[in-house]
């Protein structure tokens, strides 16, 4: 009888057992890789960020507005070759959540030139841009509530009270994969002159959006930026787009940790499902083990028996959990993307899987190792005389 042989008779001594096993070690690789990819989908708006723009925003808090008439200060800056502005408007179609999508106020003429990743046809950009309450919808929103150019949309304003309708001019689309479709924008005229603004919010903008021309400079002109304003009553904090994304996931960082030490358990869930399966089945074979060394066995060979089996349970079971992976992986972002805006069609990072496929064998390993050496430093005698 050879080695695989040998190693398979004692992979299948008990099927039920070897059957559970796998798929509780596949169950631990899919919640794995679930949650590891719960926490790429925090980060994706930084890793999307463009390394040629910066956001300006107020330094006290987000939540702070900033003067309009900072943007002509801005553009005349060296280095800077386009700015716009724009101010999240939270409206909601009903009272739940679960109508919630982003809307912005934006700058028509200017936001284009600072994101030029989203794009529209030329004569529904003019007709929004002509359209003080024009709006234009991302394509994916469009698809979700069935719009399309010359509808009417009426938000109910949460920050700023009362109706808001808007006329809907165009859809836009992403030049590249990934980009925010999900979002409805509206010229900020129809918000600032409007009746319903309160006198105190007028004129005011949420960040300033600014393109470089040099992204080796970006420091340079967010330090020029922010030391223009630094003794204004509304003092600036520029940065990177990939470091203010990266602000909002610092927001999360309690989530986020918690997420990561909820994987690792999951891991060594695996290592004690796996270990009481192969230490059971080492203490059933111990006069077995015991007889092969007697008849001339060395022990590392008994070592890599039992390791070969953990291995291939190890296999096994990262198979099956990557492949039950992206089917729910998949549809919980969808199921979310309403609330937390873009998600990519598939959240999976091949790099995920790849980790999650490596972590299960190892951890596999790892399990066999400890009955492993446990069985070949049983002396024979003691092995043979051993009733499991």
């Amino acid at each position: 009888m050879n080695y695989v042989r040998l190693a398979a008779r004692d992979l299948l001594r008990n099927p039920l057992r070897l059957s559970l096993t796998i798929l509780a070690g596949a169950v631990g690789v899919t919640a794995f890789i679930f949650l590891r990819t719960v926490i790429d989908i925090f980060y994706f708006g930084a890793q999307a960020a463009q390394v040629d723009r910066l956001i300006v925003r107020n330094k006290v808090s987000i939540t702070e507005p900033l003067p309009l008439s900072y943007y002509a200060r801005i553009a005349a800056l060296p280095g800077v070759t386009a700015v716009t502005h724009q101010e999240w408007f939270g409206g909601t179609l009903g009272e739940t959540q679960k109508d919630f999508f982003a809307n912005f106020a934006i700058d028509p003429v200017t936001f284009l030139d600072v994101f030029p990743e989203f794009t529209t046809s030329p004569a529904e950009l003019a007709d929004f841009r002509n359209d003080p309450c024009g709006a234009l919808i991302g394509e994916k929103l469009a698809r979700r509530f069935g719009w399309k150019p010359g509808d009417r949309v009426t938000l109910k304003g949460q920050i700023y009270p009362g109706d808001w309708t808007f006329n809907v001019r165009g859809i836009y689309t992403g030049t590249r994969p990934g980009v925010d479709t999900t979002a409805l924008v509206f010229g900020y005229r129809c918000l600032n002159e409007s009746e319903q603004l309160p006198e105190g919010l007028k004129d005011m903008v949420g960040i300033y959006a600014v393109r470089v021309d040099d992204p080796a400079r970006s420091g340079q002109v967010a330090a020029a930026i922010d030391g223009m304003f630094d003794n204004s009553p509304y003092p600036t904090k520029a940065e990177s787009e990939k470091a203010f994304q990266l602000g909002f996931v610092a927001m999360s960082s309690a989530i986020l940790t918690a997420v990561k030490v909820v994987s690792a358990v999951i891991l060594l869930i695996i290592l004690l499902v796996i270990g009481n399966t192969l230490a059971m089945g080492v203490r059933e074979r111990t006069r077995d083990i015991a007889t092969l060394r007697a008849m001339g066995f060395r022990p590392r060979t008994v070592v890599m028996l039992v390791l070969a089996e953990s291995s291939v349970i190890g296999l096994m079971a990262a198979a099956l959990g990557v492949l039950a992976a992206p089917t729910l992986v998949n549809g919980f972002a969808r199921a979310i993307a309403s609330q937390f805006g873009q998600i990519p069609d598939n959240v999976m990072r091949g790099r995920t899987l790849g980790v999650s496929a490596l972590a299960a064998v190892l951890v596999s390993l790892l399990a066999g190792a400890g009955p492993a050496f446990r069985a070949v430093r049983m002396s024979v005698a003691e092995g043979l005389r051993k009733v499991a």
